[in-house]
């Protein structure tokens, strides 16, 4: 498939194409290969932060079922946001 991209920054554009030359492939295919790479690392890092949301849940949980005070998480994003809509 031929494509053209606008407003690429130069310098990465000569990078990428002296790393394809160096590699001996084309510069398309060099591109492909940062393309799917770029879309990989943007997934990873969703995956992680669910993760890292995920272990943060399960944090509170444990506070929560510790704590020898009733409180409730809900009811304080509540208050917050009712304190800003003032």
């Amino acid at each position: 498939m031929s494509i053209s991209i606008k407003e690429v920054d130069e310098n990465s554009f000569r990078n990428l194409k002296a790393e394809a030359v160096r590699r001996g492939i084309k510069v398309g295919h060099a591109a492909s290969e940062a393309f799917r790479m770029w879309v990989a690392s943007s997934r990873q890092h969703k995956v992680r932060d669910e993760e890292m949301m995920r272990r943060a849940a399960q944090d509170m949980d444990i506070l929560r079922t510790e704590s020898k005070v009733q409180w409730s998480g809900m009811a304080e994003i509540r208050k917050w946001r009712d304190k800003r809509k003032w």
